[in-house]
């Protein structure tokens, strides 16, 4: 009898298994990530964490805590666009290096092109290997960083090289990253790390309870006879429609669903956001947009001039850009 007990308990947990279901940061049914999954991440986060945290060639200048589902999933979005627009950047260096003169365009101190395959490496659906947000000056003997669309990093710091006799002085990062304790596999990890993860996981990602609101009392509106006595001038006349105006409150303009940030850089590198390109066309951010305070200067001063705006798209873009977004 024991023996049937046993065997409908372990055909209850296979059944169980084989219908668990994991997610990725998108909210996407996915693959479970295994035990060597985390080890990989693992692995490399204690690379690519300890390169940054103890070079003394790099200072750290702020970190950026990923709290929620929406952060991470901006992450990975801004880890996309880093992606096209190093693909930009690529291809303007190879326009330059075969004679075009574009001005705008920053090359490299050796004035070779850099390789696609020391920026971003695919593996699998899930996996890639990608450096870091910013792509204007490339240290290809840090650790290429690997990341899982399964699993959340928890930073995002930015470092600078400001050594004036290095090869790579001048160099800004900005890096999402893992923090190793909270990626490693759970039975391989002590107990004063399950401590320290507990802590550092404490309060993320919080569940959202819905409170049920008070009911509000029925208001009763007594009806009023309203006679029109002169009609004619009602009488084929031609109305339009007119809806009423919004009350103005606390709320920013939004670029429209699945606009992608567009980034505007100087001579010397540095990246900021412009806008969203909107399909092919380019949507200027707004002065009523949340984020239009952290936009520099020199980029609004562009923004106002619609003709070097254009140049400076069209120089970018080249046949993908087909106009401004109204």
């Amino acid at each position: 009898m024991k023996y049937v007990i046993y065997f409908v308990m372990l055909l209850l947990l296979l059944s169980t298994n084989s219908y668990a279901q994991c997610y990725d940061v998108f909210g996407r049914e996915a693959d479970c990530p295994t035990e060597n999954d985390s080890l990989v991440i693992y692995s490399n986060a204690l690379k690519v964490y300890e390169f940054y945290e103890k070079n003394p060639d790099y200072t750290k200048l702020k970190s950026i805590r990923l709290k929620t589902k929406q952060d991470v999933m901006d992450c990975f979005y801004q880890l996309e666009n880093a992606l096209d627009s190093f693909n930009i950047r690529w291809q303007l260096r190879e326009r330059v290096l075969n004679g075009e003169d574009i001005p705008s365009v920053l090359m490299t101190r050796d004035g070779k092109n850099i390789n696609k395959e020391d920026y971003y490496q695919y593996i699998d659906s899930y996996r890639f290997y990608q450096r870091e947000l910013e792509n204007g000056i490339l240290n290809i003997s840090s650790p290429f960083p690997i990341y899982d669309i399964r699993i959340s990093p928890l930073l995002v710091n930015s470092y600078e090289n400001r050594l004036s006799n290095d090869e790579y002085n001048g160099d800004f990062v900005n890096v999402a990253l893992y923090v190793p304790v909270t990626v490693k596999p759970y039975n391989m990890l002590s107990d004063s790390e399950r401590v320290i993860r507990a802590k550092i996981l404490e309060g993320r990602f919080p569940v959202v309870i819905k409170k049920e609101l008070p009911k509000k009392k029925k208001v009763v509106i007594p009806k009023v006879k309203r006679e029109v006595k002169d009609t004619s001038l009602l009488e084929n006349a031609n109305i339009t429609y007119v809806p009423p105006a919004f009350e103005k409150g606390p709320y920013y303009t939004q670029p429209p669903y699945g606009a992608l940030p567009f980034y505007f850089y100087n001579y010397y590198g540095a990246g900021a956001l412009g806008g969203y390109m909107i399909g092919r066309k380019f949507r200027k951010v707004l002065p009523t947009d949340e984020y239009y305070w952290a936009v520099p200067e020199w980029i609004k001063d562009l923004l106002k001039d619609n003709k070097k705006l254009e140049q400076y798209l069209i120089i970018t873009l080249g046949n993908y850009y087909e106009g401004i977004y109204e």
